[in-house]
Formats: structure tokens, C-alpha cells, sequence
């Protein structure tokens, strides 16, 4: 015999044998280490009904070894969202796959284990998705909302966000603690802090080791309450086109509406129609104001004032800081993009200064404020 014959033979040997570890080719249920239900994970999958059919039937040929079990769940919930989140939610047969997955411990040794051999903050999100799913949340509901990603379009943080967060930091769990404390500035950046929020800052001090990360995410929830809804507006210095000072303090006693911009932001100019279209619906309405507050800097003043006249917003009044550099109110309303929209009610406390823009969910926010 030729040494590759016996090579070949050698070869196919292994395999055979591995196969039979496997409970594949002599109909023995598999049974000892956990990885190797791995082995029978690695193929591709198609459609969500071969996935719920692949795990079952690697359900069924194993023994009852509660780790080979979490194994298989953890492996069939990580298809399950890879599937998925390829195909962006769209395909109709993802309805299948969250009836068939039960709920797992975070902090279970062979759920952290494959966590850290894949991705962490992925598998969880691919987890609570298919749990969200399953309790009868639409996928747009369940799916991740904390993170920004390429795959979707940023929404709002929502109650099952706020849920997976309080849950994620009551386990023991440091890898998975790092990983969405890594996650939470998105939110922080995109939607400030509310009480929801806020709510798991206490989960955050008890049960993650000291860092320098847990010291920052401290820190934000320390920066970003003071606007939190309810909160009383900061109320800095702001100029007119005139150079007369102006503070938020002076529209007491009405809604204040304001819209966050700059001459330099194509965002804000395509968005300011709608927000002047708006404006001019509740004209002569007492009990509401509308403005603008540009952060361009002094040393553009002329064409801030040019901007004012070429898009028709004289009909409000137009605030600047009138600073060359970062001014007082970028700093206390956290301005880290625009356009914002920020809302104050008529005792001058945060309705929120992340508001919704115009055409998109103010309206509804400005007839439930003055129904108050």
C-alpha cells in the first residue's frame, strides 16, 4: 500500500470516528464535552426551518447532559439571530424560530463560555430578540435599540431595551458587564437619560468591578440628569439678531419649543421647512413658542443673520451664543450632533431635550404637553 492510500485511509478513520463521538453514524446519543455539539453546528443554513429542524434533531441525539443542552440552545440561538439580522427581519419565516428557545442564565458557565468564544453583546442581542419575539414584540420591537449599527436605522430606546439592561447587569458577568457598558454611550450621545435609564445606574454601582469604563458610564449618568425630563431647564445667556440677551427663563408660562442647528448642517436646513410649517399651525397661540438656537460661532454671525433671511425663519426668534468657542448651552444641553429638538414646559422643567422632529412625533408630543 502506497503511504497516501494509508494517509487517505488514516483520514477517513478520524473522521468516521468522529462521527460516531457525535452520535451520527452508530445512533448513540453524544454525550461528555459540550463542544462537541459545536461539531454538528458547522454547516450552513438557508432557511429558518432548517435551523428549528437542525435543532431538534441535535436535541434529540444527545443525552440528558444539562451543559450538551444549554450548548445546543446557545448554538440555536446564535444562528437563529445571524439568520436574522442577514436578512434584516424581512423574511416572513423568522416567525418560526422564536417558539422553540427557552430562557438561559447569563451568568451560566457554559453560556459565558460560548458567549466569549463568539461575541458577547451579539449573542445577547440575538437572545433577547428571540425572547421579545416570543412574549408576541414584532422583530423592529425586539431587536437591539441600544446599539449604532449599519444593519438598521437608529429607533428609540424602548421598555425592552431598558429591560435586557437591568438584566444584563444583575448577572455575574464581567465580560458581559465591559460589553454593554461599551454600548450604553451610544444612548447617552443619542437620547440623554430618563428615569428608565437611570434606574439601572444603582444595578451598574453594585454588581460591576471597579474600571476606568464603569467610572465613565458613572459619570455620564452624573452629566446627563440634569436634563432629564422634569428637570428644571439650565437657562444660559443666548443672543438675538439684534445682539439683545435672552434666557429661557423669560417663555415661563409656555411650551417651549426649540430647534437645535447650525448654518453648516445640511440635516438642519432639509428639516428647519417642516419645523417653520409647524410653527406657523399654532400662530397666535399663547400658550406656545417656538425658536431656534444656531451654535455657529462669532466669527460667522453674518452668516448666521444671511441664513435667517434665505430660509424665511424670520418669523420667530432666532438665538445664537454668539461664542468662539463651545458655548455655556452646548455644555449644558450635552449638544453632541444636530438637529435637536428640545421641549420645556410652562414651569420652565424638561419635557425632554431630545424631542422628536417635526413631522415625525412632535406634533404628538406638543398636544399631549399642553393637554397637561
Amino acid at each position: 500500500m502506497s503511504n497516501r492510500s494509508a494517509a487517505a485511509i488514516a483520514i477517513i478513520t478520524l473522521l468516521l470516528s468522529l462521527f460516531s463521538c457525535n452520535g451520527k453514524e452508530t445512533g448513540n446519543k453524544a454525550q461528555g464535552d459540550p463542544l462537541r455539539v459545536d461539531t454538528m453546528w458547522q454547516k450552513e443554513f438557508g432557511t429558518a426551518q432548517e435551523i428549528v429542524e437542525h435543532f431538534l434533531a441535535v436535541g434529540s441525539s444527545i443525552e440528558e447532559d444539562s451543559a450538551m443542552i444549554v450548548r445546543n440552545l446557545c448554538n440555536y440561538i446564535w444562528q437563529s439571530g445571524e439568520y436574522m439580522f442577514r436578512c434584516r427581519g424581512k423574511n416572513e419565516d423568522i416567525a418560526l424560530l422564536p417558539s422553540h428557545i427557552s430562557e438561559i442564565r447569563l451568568d451560566d458557565n457554559v453560556v459565558e463560555r460560548f458567549m466569549t468564544e463568539r461575541d458577547t453583546a451579539r449573542f445577547v442581542d440575538h437572545y433577547y430578540t428571540l425572547r421579545y419575539m416570543k412574549e408576541g414584540d414584532s422583530f423592529e420591537e425586539s431587536r437591539d435599540g441600544i446599539t449604532l449599527t449599519v444593519f438598521f436605522r437608529p429607533r428609540a430606546i424602548n421598555e425592552n431595551d431598558y429591560n435586557k439592561l437591568r438584566e444584563v447587569f444583575s448577572c455575574k458577568n464581567d465580560a458581559l458587564h465591559i460589553a454593554f457598558m461599551k454600548k450604553l454611550k451610544f444612548p447617552f450621545r443619542n437620547s440623554g437619560c430618563n428615569e428608565e435609564l437611570y434606574s439601572v445606574r444603582p444595578l451598574i454601582e453594585k454588581n460591576v468591578k471597579p474600571s476606568r469604563l464603569k467610572d465613565e458610564i458613572i459619570g455620564l449618568f452624573d452629566q446627563y440628569r440634569n436634563i432629564m425630563p422634569g428637570e428644571q431647564a439650565p437657562t444660559p445667556e443666548l443672543k438675538d439678531s439684534k445682539g439683545n440677551v435672552h434666557t429661557f427663563a423669560e417663555f415661563r408660562g409656555k411650551l417651549l419649543v426649540i430647534d437645535v442647528w447650525a448654518t453648516w448642517c445640511s440635516s438642519c436646513i432639509k428639516k428647519m421647512p417642516d419645523f417653520i410649517a409647524l410653527r406657523e399651525s399654532y400662530r397666535g397661540n399663547p400658550e406656545i413658542e417656538f425658536v431656534t438656537v444656531s451654535i455657529d460661532r462669532s466669527d460667522v454671525r453674518e452668516s448666521w443673520l444671511a441664513a435667517i433671511e434665505k430660509h424665511g425663519m424670520q418669523g420667530m426668534l432666532n438665538l445664537t451664543p454668539d461664542n468662539a468657542e463651545q458655548s455655556q448651552f452646548e455644555t449644558d444641553y450635552h449638544i453632541s450632533g444636530i438637529p435637536r429638538y428640545i421641549m420645556i414646559d410652562k414651569e420652565g422643567k424638561i419635557v425632554t431635550a431630545y424631542a422628536p422632529p417635526a413631522g415625525s412625533g412632535m406634533e404628538e408630543l406638543i398636544t399631549n404637553t399642553l393637554k397637561r
